[in-house]
């Protein structure tokens, strides 16, 4: 009995630091998808020799937080927080690739620029174009219950950098 009353009490001081190293964790991934998003994006151009869009974009409901790559079309209404099978509403857009995170389990990201050079919260990537029509991208990724904070930046010249805002996730670069 006195075992078991012991194991119980290392289990209740246990839990909630293993909590909020598994959301640290999970904040890390996500950035660490969004980066991959972005260098898959800027290579696939080089592939397919045609533009190709990234969005980047949060449910209106706060439901989902979402990325999704797609070759760019005169009729790219795609919006990635909906179902796959309506995203691209009667378009015959397919994503090439998609992410969409729930903020229900704890960790949602939001993407920023100072200028889209477009349609906001999307950013296009052309073959040979070596510098963005957008102007600082920033995806910022957030955990809910330990407020740990991780950054996916991109600067005109298209180059992906990932740190830490505040040094809250040990192992990678303060902002």
């Amino acid at each position: 009995m006195v075992g078991v009353a012991v194991l119980g009490v290392l289990v209740a001081v246990a839990t909630p630091s293993m909590l909020d190293l598994l959301e640290r964790r999970r904040v890390v991934a996500v950035g660490l998808e969004i980066a991959n998003i972005l260098n898959f994006a800027k290579s696939e151009t080089n592939v397919i020799g045609d533009k190709v869009t990234v969005h980047l974009e949060k449910d209106p409901s706060g439901v989902l937080s979402c990325a999704s790559v797609n070759v760019l079309h005169s009729a790219d209404t795609c919006v990635c927080y909906l179902p796959a099978n309506k995203m691209c509403g009667k378009s015959k857009i397919v994503p090439t690739r998609m992410f969409q995170l729930k903020n229900a389990d704890g960790v949602s990201f939001e993407a920023s620029a100072s200028s889209w050079g477009g349609i906001p919260e999307r950013l296009t990537f052309s073959r040979n174009l070596h510098f963005a029509e957008a102007t600082d991208v920033q995806v910022n990724v957030k955990g809910r219950r330990t407020g740990a904070r991780f950054r996916v930046e991109m600067n005109h010249a298209n180059r992906v950098r990932i740190c830490t805002p505040d040094g809250s996730i040990n192992g990678f670069p303060t902002c």
